[in-house]
C-alpha cells in the first residue's frame, strides 16, 4: 500500500513535470519562431529566452545551448511529421500504397510556403540533413511496407529511400519551391521499383 508521503511526494513530482514540460515546449516554440526569422544566421539564446518569456536560468536548466536547442526544435518536427505521416499511412493496406503515403506526407513538409520557410530555416542550421535517432521514426515507418513489397534488405532500403526523400526535401526548402504531383509519383515510382527489383 502507498504511504500518505510517497502520493504528496508524486503529485508534488507530477507538478513539477508539468511545470517543466509546458517551459520546455514554450522555449521550442519560440525557437523555431527565433530560427525562421534569424535565418541564414544562427539563433542567439538572448532572442530565445526573450521570444519565451522565460530566463537564461530557466533556458540553461534544461539546455545546454543553441546547438541543443536546435536538435530538440528538429526532433520535436520530426515527431510530429511521424505521427501525421502514420495517421495518413494507416488509411491504407496496400504496401505500395503504404509508400505513396508515406513519401506524401514526407513531403508535406516542403508542400506550402508556411512548412518550406520553417524547413528551409532549420534545415539552414545544418551542413546535412540531420541523420540517426532523431529520424529514425520517420525512416523506420518505411521498413514493414518495404517488407511486404519483397525486399531482401528493408531496413538498408529504407535508409536509402530516405536519403533520397531527404535530400528532395532540402532541395525544395533550401530553394524556397515546392515539390508538384508528377514529381511526387516519380518519385514514388522510383522508389517502388528500387525497393520491388
Amino acid at each position: 500500500m502507498r504511504s500518505r508521503i510517497d502520493a504528496a511526494v508524486e503529485r508534488a513530482l507530477d507538478s513539477r513535470q508539468r511545470e517543466a514540460t509546458e517551459e520546455v515546449q514554450k522555449i521550442l516554440a519560440a525557437a523555431l519562431v527565433v530560427i525562421e526569422e534569424s535565418a541564414p544566421a544562427p539563433p542567439k539564446v538572448s532572442d530565445i529566452v526573450a521570444a519565451a518569456g522565460t530566463s537564461n536560468a530557466a533556458f540553461y536548466r534544461y539546455f545546454t545551448g543553441k546547438d541543443e536547442v536546435i536538435l530538440a526544435v528538429v526532433e520535436r518536427g520530426v515527431a510530429v511529421t511521424a505521427a501525421y505521416v502514420e495517421r495518413q499511412m494507416a488509411r491504407y493496406s496496400d504496401p505500395a500504397d503504404l509508400v505513396r503515403a508515406w513519401l506524401d506526407g514526407t513531403m508535406a513538409q516542403v508542400g506550402e510556403p508556411r512548412r518550406t520557410s520553417r524547413s528551409r530555416a532549420v534545415l539552414g542550421q545544418f551542413t546535412a540533413m540531420p541523420d540517426g535517432p532523431l529520424v529514425a521514426a520517420m525512416r523506420d515507418l518505411l521498413i514493414p511496407p518495404f517488407a511486404a513489397l519483397g525486399s531482401t534488405d528493408p531496413q538498408r532500403d529504407a535508409e536509402a529511400v530516405f536519403a533520397t526523400v531527404s535530400a528532395v526535401i532540402r532541395r525544395h526548402a533550401v530553394a524556397g519551391t515546392q515539390p508538384d504531383r508528377a514529381e511526387l509519383d516519380h518519385l514514388a515510382n522510383f522508389c517502388l521499383a528500387a525497393v520491388s527489383s
